[in-house]
């Protein structure tokens, strides 16, 4: 059972610039209600906020030239909200109109989903780094949460999560932060 602080200094993976900005900003953002983290469950909704949490502020930060410190838990949470994904009618019936219905929702939802991938994306471009790429730890975290066909990755074929893991990060970060939205 980690503490939020460690991990945070983990997944900077010894950065000493924007990155261990974003990573420490992420862990004053969810202090008060992730100060340690559960071990990895099937679904590490923890560990998904955390990651989500430290790259979004740093890709939204970065990409126009700020400190990662900046971005609020608010923000985050109206970009996230701004590429929403589709949600099953769990009452579709079991006939031919259903299973039209469930295939246009998958279709609708692979295409939110890339969005939401290819809209981070741009960010970190912006921000300087190679997508994809493996050079630097935000690269490294970022090839974690997309790359779903690699065995070798966090979140890749062996991991079992049931969606894409930047998707399940994204939706942690709406569900945390939106609280005090209204």
């Amino acid at each position: 059972m980690p503490f939020l602080w460690s991990y945070t200094d983990t997944l900077a993976a010894g950065d000493d610039g924007w990155w261990r900005a974003a990573t420490r900003h992420a862990a004053d953002l969810l202090e008060a209600d992730h100060w340690w983290l559960d071990p990895p469950a099937l679904v590490p909704v923890q560990h998904l906020l955390v990651e989500t949490t430290a790259l979004l502020s740093y890709a939204l930060a970065r990409s126009r030239d700020a400190d990662p410190g900046t971005v609020t838990g608010r923000q985050l949470a109206a970009w996230a909200a701004a590429r929403p994904l589709p949600i099953l009618d769990e009452t579709v019936p079991d006939t031919v109109e259903g299973s039209i219905s469930l295939l246009q929702w998958s279709k609708i939802f692979e295409e939110q989903r890339l969005r939401q991938q290819n809209d981070l994306a741009k960010l970190l471009r912006a921000a300087g780094h190679r997508l994809p790429g493996t050079d630097d730890p935000v690269t490294e975290l970022w090839q974690d949460l997309v790359d779903r066909e690699n065995p070798g990755r966090r979140y890749g074929l062996g991991s079992r999560l049931p969606g894409p893991a930047l998707t399940l990060g994204l939706g942690a970060v709406m569900q945390q932060f939106d609280r005090g939205a209204a």
